[in-house]
């Protein structure tokens, strides 16, 4: 699967030609890969699931002529378990330019992604940075300025170039509260994220605003403090006033353990549901891979478009061709595999890093 929001390319044939490759040029439109020392030429439509960038490592796949049919991302990433933290936003953009305590200049910059009426104002920190509040009938959104801090512990794999980041990070708080925790505590009285005032809903306006204001990264640290490219960002979080959209793959990231023995989801707490987790048995089988793949985002998929979490012992069925996408999902198999829901043991609230809910294949 190419991931949320990006439909697969078409079929090729049933035996294509799979080369390792690395994108050395790339100008918006066109672009060369090399591989081992043969090079191509590529085009925006050629790439499918992702948006190019220099540096980044991909997967040509050939025709029979040795021709270029489409390019995508290396399947299935492997990424280390990202530390537990409580970060002050649910995600973050990245600016090159500071807007200080100025009313007027934040409201400029995303007054197009607040309510209609909302007031706005900002004030300057005695730790220094600035903190913006936006306020209308019934909420509130939080935004704190501040200097970037180190980049060593970011989650890069997309942002492959090595040159240094904007100095400044502007974090996103929409709620008090993270969409999953007042799903836990209110169960079918939680509001839903998604809905048109939904704090998710919310985030993915202000965020779009920040990127079109001159943001340049996304930061998701809820998922791994993962680092997306702003037209990576754009296409993840869509349009969001498309109301039939829930583009929970805008704040996810999905990948192997180290010794890929587990595959996981990071970062569901901000699109209103559970991180997941599969257990791999044959770590070297695609199949099993893909199919455990498809199922961690057909897990997620449930919660978000259900607006609720999946509890324990429940039973569900993903079809074999399934693929999703903000709209939902599509299949045409009529076959495919059944899984478990785990949920792990109730435990006090802590620090830590919560257990994932368990999917166990039938």
């Amino acid at each position: 699967m190419t991931g949320p929001g990006n439909p697969p390319g078409p079929a090729t044939g049933s035996s294509p030609t799979l080369l390792p490759v690395q994108i050395v040029h790339w100008d918006g439109a066109r672009g060369v890969i090399d591989g081992g020392g043969r090079t191509f030429p590529f085009t925006r439509s050629e790439a499918v699931g992702f948006h190019p960038a220099a540096g980044l490592s991909a997967v040509a796949e050939l025709g029979a002529d040795g021709s270029l049919v489409r390019l995508t991302l290396p399947g299935h990433p492997v990424r280390a378990e990202a530390p537990p933290a409580r970060p002050f936003g649910w995600a973050s953009v990245l600016v090159p330019v500071e807007l200080g305590a100025s009313g007027p200049r934040w409201q400029a910059a995303l007054g197009r992604g607040l309510p209609q009426g909302a007031r706005l104002t900002a004030r300057a920190l005695p730790e220094g940075g600035t903190l913006v509040e936006a306020r209308w009938p019934g909420a509130h959104l939080l935004i704190r300025e501040r200097r970037a801090e180190d980049p060593a512990g970011l989650e890069r794999r997309l942002v492959p170039a090595a040159g240094p980041l904007p100095p400044t990070l502007w974090e996103v708080l929409p709620a008090g509260v993270l969409p999953v925790e007042e799903r836990r505590l209110l169960g079918p009285e939680a509001g839903d994220p998604w809905s048109p005032a939904g704090s998710t809903r919310l985030l993915v306006r202000v965020l779009r605003a920040a990127l079109d204001a001159g943001g340049t990264y996304l930061l998701l640290e809820h998922a791994g403090r993962l680092l997306l490219e702003a037209e990576e960002a754009r296409s993840r979080l869509g349009e969001p006033d498309d109301v039939d959209s829930r583009p929970f793959g805008a704040f996810i990231d999905w990948a192997l353990t180290p010794d890929r023995t587990r595959y996981r989801t990071l970062g569901m707490a901000v699109a209103g549901g559970d991180d997941l987790e599969i257990d791999i048995v044959h770590p070297g089988s695609e199949v099993e891979l893909d199919s455990a793949e498809s199922a961690l985002l057909f897990g997620c998929h449930l919660q978000v478009r259900g607006a609720r979490l999946l509890e324990d012992g429940e039973v569900f069925y993903v079809p074999k061709d399934v693929r999703i996408g903000p709209r939902g999902a599509s299949a045409s198999a009529r076959t495919g595999y059944k899984y478990v829901v785990a949920r792990p043991p109730a435990q006090p609230a802590s620090d830590g890093a919560r257990p994932r809910v368990r999917l166990v294949r039938g």
